[in-house]
């Protein structure tokens, strides 16, 4: 995990030297990593259309095979064989974003060690630059910092630097003359402090919950603009969520579809499943934006803003991948699958 930390952080400060600008930087790194993942994801969505257009085939098979199990196994395996589906597919992709997303919140939480690269030994000069200028500056500070100075860094279990890290390196940022205190003036290393601010947004910043849920019950006393204007990113990132998810939900069946399910007790097995994974999807389509709105509202607003364009990114591939890059199924195909699976069951019955 540290490695594919520091190589985040590092391709992050790469384009971040390149646009001068950590919001449009942020922007253009998530593109990289979902171009990056794109075979992978293009196999999983691939995989997900074809599972969803042969269940009605995998249902007969189910029946068929309801009380044997290590046969059920077989003739699923045939059929994922037959259409080309890799049942494993779905979940690499997610594997493999999973600690992307950790790593990032890290990358994100400690950019002056993993974007500035100033390492674990030299930390110390930060610390001490920043305690003596905290000291005569009191008032400069944002009020989550003022209970943690003069913050620590040797104890690893009281690192109160580690905590405010995004805080402290925007600081660096603001007010450039804690870079010539002796600590940092007489090091041989030179440091580039970072810019966090984005169209009035400080994304070093934690969007402020309580402030938020104030407005409903009157408490508007300090409130000021960057703190509304931070609240942009979780309601970004719910509303993005909640568009991926609806247009990741699989497409009502049609006519021809429901045609595939011939007998009564087969439309009313189909009509129990369907209605349990319908309800399922719904519960995760309302549920997965409010966690995303409300994750966005406890991390620093870089984060927020990585995932919005991560769904924004998610839905263009959805579109593109259905129409253009998705083998269909034809529905005659299947349906004579089915027919031959019937066929063999009363072949088996009349013996």
């Amino acid at each position: 995990m540290t490695y594919i930390m520091i190589a985040l952080g590092w391709i992050l400060d790469l384009f971040y030297r390149l646009i001068g600008n950590y919001g449009f930087a942020i922007i253009v790194f998530t593109v990289f990593i979902k171009l990056a993942l794109f075979p992978l994801d293009l196999k999983q969505r691939r995989s997900m259309a074809k599972t969803q257009k042969i269940q009605p085939l995998l249902m007969e098979v189910q029946k068929k095979y309801a009380n044997d199990k290590d046969k059920l196994n077989q003739e699923t395996m045939k059929l994922y064989q037959k259409y080309g589906i890799n049942p494993t597919s779905g979940c690499l992709p997610m594997l493999i974003q999973f600690p992307i997303i950790i790593a990032l919140y890290w990358v994100v939480r400690k950019p002056i060690f993993y974007m500035m690269g100033v390492g674990e030994a030299d930390i110390w000069r930060i610390g001490e630059a920043f305690n003596a200028w905290a000291a005569n500056n009191p008032d400069a500070l944002p009020s989550a910092l003022k209970s943690a100075i003069p913050v620590t860094f040797a104890d690893r279990h009281n690192n109160t630097f580690g905590l405010h890290e995004i805080q402290i390196a925007q600081l660096l940022f603001k007010n450039p003359e804690i870079l010539n205190h002796p600590a940092i003036a007489n090091w041989s290393e030179s440091l580039r402090p970072i810019d966090f601010s984005f169209f009035g947004m400080d994304l070093s910043e934690v969007p402020n919950l309580s402030a938020f849920f104030g407005i409903f019950i009157g408490k508007v006393s300090g409130l000021t603009l960057s703190t509304a204007l931070l609240w942009i990113i979780p309601i970004l990132s719910g509303i993005s969520s909640f568009a991926s998810s609806r247009i990741a939900a699989p497409a009502k069946k049609t006519k021809k579809d429901k045609k595939l399910i011939l007998s009564e007790e087969e439309k009313k097995a189909q009509g129990n499943t369907g209605g349990a994974a319908n309800d399922t999807m719904k519960s995760m389509t309302m549920i997965m934006p409010i966690f995303s709105a409300w994750f966005a509202f406890t991390l620093p607003a870089a984060v927020g803003l990585y995932w919005i364009i991560s769904n924004v990114i998610q839905i263009i591939q959805h579109v593109l991948v259905t129409k253009y890059f998705v083998k269909d199924i034809s529905l005659e195909e299947i349906e004579g699958d089915i027919k031959n699976v019937k066929s063999r069951k009363k072949r088996k019955k009349s013996r």
